[in-house]
This record gives C-alpha cells, sequence and structure tokens, in this order.
C-alpha cells in the first residue's frame, strides 16, 4: 500500500491543531481500509454498524453524460476503521438501506448534497438523520461552502492532495491511489464531527445546524413534480405572455420525464436556452424547429414531431387559470423599504457571528416581502421558519409590517 504521507497527506511544518486527534492513528485507517465486494460481508458489516452512534460517510460516482449519477464507491467510517464498499460487485444492499435510514446512527457527511441524491436514486431512501460538515463550519464562521480540503487545513493542518477527484471511479480495478483519496474523504470525518459539534454546542447553534441538515435531507428526499420544474430553471419566465409560459411548462416537463427515462442530462436531451426560443417563438415547422438556438440535429431527428405537436398543443389548450409564474423582481420602490431590513439582518448575523448570506438568503427575505404586495398579510416563508423565526425572521415580520403601515 502506497504511503499515504509520501503522496496524498502531508502534515505541515508547525504545532497540529491541539484539537485534533491522533493523526497516525487516522492515516493508519486509511492505509488499512478494508475492501468490501461481497453481499455477505457487506450484511455482516451492516449489522455492526447499527450497533454504533455514528459513522462517516462518503460517495465516488460519476455523471458526465448521464442523467443519474453511477456509483462507483461507497465509503464508510466506523469505529477507527474504513470500508470502501464496490457497488459495482455488490447486489444486496437491504442491510445497508437499514443502516441508512436508522434513526440512532448518526450519518456524517460532508457537502452532502450529490450523496444525498445519489443514495435516494440508487437505493430509494436518503440518509438520516445527518450531520454536514461544510453547514456546520458555516455556522463556525469557516465559510459558506467550505472545501473537504481546506477543512483538513483548517482543523488538523493537513494537506489532502486532489489529483484523484475527477478520475475514473467506475474503472475497475482502482489503483491504489483511488483508494486512498477515497479513504482519506471518509476516516477524517468523526473526528471533524468531534471538533465542530462540541464548538456548535458551546455557541448554542447544534440544533440549528441539524435542523439545516433535515432540510436538506427533506429536500433530497422529496419526489420531482415534473410539472413545476419550469419555475425552478427558468427564472427568467416571469417574462413571458401566458400562452408562451404554457408551452414553456409542456416542454420543460416533457424533458424531465424523458432525461429520466432516457438516463441523459436534461441540456444533452434538450438546452434551456432551446426551451426558452421555443416558448417565445413557437415553431410551427421541422424546419423552424431544426432553426432554434443549440437544438441537435439528432433531437430534430428523433423527438422533433414529438416536440411541435407539445407545443402546438399547448397552443391551442384553454389558458390555465391557475398556471404559475415565477416571481417578477420586486419594484423598485421596495429598494429603500428592503435598507433597514437588510441592516438588520446584518446585525443580528454580527452579533451569531454568523454570514448573513446564512442567516437570510436574499431570495428568502424577497418571498417575506412579496407574500404582502396584493394586500395580503405578510407571512413567514417556510425558509425563515424553525430557528430562524426566533433569532430574526419574526422580528423581520414585525419590522416590515411597521414599514407597510407607516406608507
Amino acid at each position: 500500500m502506497t504511503n499515504p504521507e509520501s503522496i496524498m497527506v502531508e502534515t505541515k511544518s508547525g504545532e497540529v491543531n491541539t484539537e485534533s486527534l491522533d493523526l497516525v492513528a487516522i492515516h493508519k485507517a486509511a492505509e488499512d481500509y478494508e475492501w468490501v465486494d461481497s453481499n455477505e460481508r457487506l450484511a455482516a458489516l451492516c449489522l455492526e454498524w447499527r450497533k454504533q452512534p455514528l459513522l462517516g460517510l462518503d460517495t465516488e460516482f460519476l455523471r458526465t453524460d448521464t442523467f443519474y449519477p453511477k456509483p462507483g464507491l461507497i465509503q464508510v467510517a466506523c469505529c477507527g476503521q474504513c470500508y470502501l464498499l464496490d457497488p459495482l460487485k455488490i447486489t444486496e444492499f437491504d442491510e445497508f438501506i437499514r443502516v441508512l435510514t436508522d434513526p440512532s446512527v448518526l450519518k456524517i457527511l460532508h457537502a452532502c448534497s450529490e450523496d444525498l441524491e445519489l443514495f435516494v436514486e440508487c437505493f430509494g431512501a436518503a440518509p438520516q438523520p445527518i450531520f454536514d460538515s461544510q453547514v456546520a463550519g458555516a455556522f463556525l464562521g469557516l465559510g459558506l461552502s467550505i472545501g473537504y480540503q481546506r477543512l483538513l487545513d483548517t482543523l488538523f493542518q493537513v494537506e489532502v492532495g486532489k489529483e484523484e477527484t475527477r478520475s475514473d471511479w467506475l474503472q475497475r480495478p482502482l489503483t491504489d491511489a483511488q483508494k486512498l483519496y477515497a479513504a482519506i474523504d471518509v476516516t477524517y470525518l468523526s473526528p471533524i464531527h468531534q471538533i465542530l459539534s462540541d464548538r456548535l454546542r458551546q455557541q448554542g447553534k447544534l440544533a440549528w445546524v441539524m435542523e439545516e441538515c433535515q432540510r436538506l435531507v427533506d429536500s433530497a428526499a422529496q419526489p420531482a413534480d415534473h410539472g413545476r420544474s419550469y419555475l425552478q430553471r427558468f427564472k427568467q419566465a416571469w417574462k413571458l405572455q401566458p400562452k408562451q409560459l404554457a408551452v414553456l411548462k409542456e416542454l420543460s416537463a416533457w424533458r424531465e420525464d424523458e432525461a429520466r427515462k432516457r438516463d441523459m442530462p436534461r441540456n444533452f436531451l434538450l438546452h434551456n436556452n432551446s426551451i426558452m426560443e421555443m416558448a417565445i417563438r413557437p415553431p410551427g415547422n421541422m424546419r423552424a424547429l431544426a432553426a432554434v438556438e443549440k437544438m441537435r440535429g439528432r433531437t430534430v431527428s428523433t423527438d422533433g414531431k414529438q416536440l411541435l405537436t407539445l407545443v402546438q398543443d399547448a397552443l391551442d389548450a384553454p389558458l390555465d387559470p391557475n398556471l404559475e409564474s415565477p416571481p417578477r423582481p420586486l419594484p423598485s420602490s421596495w429598494a429603500k423599504r428592503l435598507k433597514p431590513l437588510k441592516e438588520t439582518i446584518r446585525q443580528v448575523a454580527d452579533q451569531l457571528e454568523l454570514a448573513p448570506e446564512m442567516l437570510v438568503r436574499r431570495k428568502d427575505l424577497e418571498e417575506l416581502v412579496r407574500s404582502g404586495l396584493d394586500g395580503q398579510e405578510f407571512a413567514l416563508p417556510v425558509e425563515l421558519k424553525g430557528w430562524r423565526e426566533e433569532v430574526v425572521g419574526q422580528q423581520l415580520l414585525e419590522q416590515l409590517q411597521s414599514i407597510d403601515k407607516a406608507e
């Protein structure tokens, strides 16, 4: 086995963070990983993992020309040991799914959004409960989106090479360098959790982080609503006329369905620019369709008739009175009114030692304002409830109501 300190990991000169654990032991766990490629061994390990309070979890995958991520490796760290699971050989994951969903086992990940998506797509379940060390770092002032390598450097003064980040994880056999890289990606998660959770607990923020992590899980587990995909992927659609918007909705929903059926990236199948142009200037024949921006010739030959039918049906159908449009930008008159709200956010964020963007995102503040623009009572959006409602949400709501009454 290749020595990690000579290729992948180097401890910088100077003292290691006094909060860090035994780096030599962590490196040794990465070196002494167990390669797991049988159903029987995985099942036996899962029974042991379910007896533990926590484990580190990570994945390596490819997603260059497919809709769904293709898992190449699943890494687990538990009780000072590292395990590399081969999803190309293992066929029975029932016991592993029980580990993922066991409420008594905390799963520790870093920047977990894509990992959660992979678990949902491949196993039909999102791991929970989880602790995302990137989210935790943001609440501790380490940066809004701190990378794993940067976090190791910050906490342990350890550098990890990035050479294998974009390597082929579906090849077999994996190289020693790949396996070591993957092992290091997971062996530090438990000590990272220990350090960050202790700091969060001291600052009274641990419950906030766990709430944020649960939101990530809930979002990943939420079934896709293809009929609403146009609202999420075409923010400029508020400029469209109702009929144009109806075309956009139908084309976007068709793409969501077909991309999944064909396991093809959305823009490989039909580019966003193509969908928007077809909505604005609906093509009436194959020649016009072929001239659409970023339209692939293969798409025209394979799906051209279907696309033209979708466009024409949307144009011919009666207008749906409930057809939603993405929100318009706030009126310019609200620029001055937002200033005191933003100042409140900044002050509260400073007191909590949080980045203002972590406390209240711009889109959530704008959603709060929009909730009362049509004569309705201002109401907190879901994202400003929970812990945020107590520390800043209610204050913003009352401040907004005061501004509205004053004018």
